[in-house]
């Protein structure tokens, strides 16, 4: 009885260290390893506008600096046909946020909670 109470708590823990595992994976593919890439700027795939993870595991990649996200693999065929069109919308979506979080700084700074 011992040894097979032995097995099931070291099989459970086996599997309990893989999960742990992949979630560090995935936090590394979350934000860029390279200080000089653009981090993905957008809650939605670039391509289809879904919502990252809605499909499974985001496709997530690096092209000319910046980090893109697709909801699916299958969004790789346009984003090659269109790469300019979905850079540009990368770009405005980059700027759109430094703009946003200028605004906020900048409104933080001059009305101060305290």
């Amino acid at each position: 009885m011992q040894k097979w109470k032995t097995i099931l708590i070291s099989g459970a823990a086996g599997i309990i260290l893989v999960g742990c595992a992949e979630s560090k994976k995935v936090a590394a593919i979350s934000e860029p390893a390279d200080p000089d890439v653009i981090t993905y700027p957008l809650d939605t795939c670039l391509v289809a506008d879904k919502k990252l993870g809605s499909m499974g595991k985001p496709h997530v990649f690096v092209h000319e600096k910046r980090q893109i996200k697709f909801c699916c693999i299958g969004c790789d065929d346009e984003f090659n046909s269109n790469t300019e069109k979905y850079i540009k919308k990368f770009d405005q979506a980059v700027e759109k946020n430094k703009a946003t979080t200028t605004k906020s700084t900048s409104s933080n700074t001059n009305n101060p909670t305290k």
